[in-house]
């Protein structure tokens, strides 16, 4: 169950970033609302995250699945939330979010089961499950903040740059 967590993340991404595509300038637009496709969100920072960083780390919740719950129920944890957060988005904005398809059709499904299957199981208990939402939550969260952050604080060094040109 866990080596399927990679390749749904994948087809995920692919509909965010291929077909139909679009993910970035809508994430830096619409939920930013930053007047740029590519800021405070660039392609190169997407590419990192998404597949130099959290590749990888699917591959190794493929890799010591069962063994190593701690840290596979997390990484699930994240694909739970990431789905929620499509759909959340798509349903208060009214738009279509790029990624939402494949947030309903295989990351919603994927890790609902996997949650459901181990606590069933008892392969995990009830902490484990609060941890992997809690930990999908933070990471949305610093997903959010940082960037904004980071974009308010090149603006503001804009203003002083300007104002500084000025005098």
């Amino acid at each position: 169950m866990f080596w399927s967590a990679l390749p749904a993340l994948m087809l995920h991404q692919f509909e965010e970033y291929v077909f139909p595509g679009g993910f970035l300038s809508w994430f830096n637009r619409d939920v930013f609302k930053s007047d740029s496709d590519v800021s405070p969100i660039s392609p190169k920072i997407a590419f990192v995250l998404n597949v130099l960083l959290a590749w990888p780390l699917f591959v190794v919740v493929g890799y010591v699945g069962l063994e190593q719950m701690w840290f596979s129920m997390p990484m699930m944890g994240i694909l739970f939330v990431n789905a929620w957060f499509h759909i959340a988005l798509s349903i208060s904005s009214m738009r279509y979010s790029p990624g939402t398809f494949s947030a309903i059709l295989i990351l919603l499904p994927l890790s609902l089961y996997t949650f459901y299957y181990y606590i069933m199981t008892w392969e995990i208990g009830f902490r484990l499950f609060f941890i992997s939402i809690t930990a999908g939550l933070i990471l949305h969260m610093l997903m959010l903040t940082i960037p904004r952050e980071l974009l308010h604080a090149r603006e503001k060094r804009r203003e002083k740059q300007q104002e500084a040109s000025g005098n």
